[in-house]
């Protein structure tokens, strides 16, 4: 085997040594980091309608959302707008003060 081979075989160990040391940091990747939004409390509420009377389930901190609409109406925890989101808990409203990395979405 060539000296220039031997060069050849060990750049790509290295590179291939690099790319797995920098895998893990690619799979940590945060919801926000995907430009997808997410539950930025330490837990969001999911309403059947826009209001906390009708609040019945609360999705853990990062859970993916998919913004769909939004509407203002009751006013909690300093703002009246709620956004009509999807999860993997179900589709439902939440706050928009919980939601991180929001999109543009319509009024509903």
């Amino acid at each position: 085997m060539s000296a220039f081979s031997r060069m050849r075989i060990r750049a790509c160990i290295a590179a291939g040594a690099l790319a797995a040391a920098a895998s893990p940091f690619v799979l940590a990747a945060t919801p926000a980091m995907a430009s997808t939004s997410y539950c930025a409390a330490s837990s969001c509420d999911l309403a059947a309608q826009p209001s906390t009377g009708y609040i019945y389930f609360e999705m853990p901190r990062l859970t993916s959302l998919k913004m769909i609409c939004w509407t203002d109406t009751q006013w909690f925890d300093g703002s009246n707008r709620w956004f009509k989101v999807s999860s993997i808990y179900g589709t439902g409203y939440t706050p928009a003060n919980e939601v991180g990395a929001q999109t543009k979405v319509g009024h509903c």
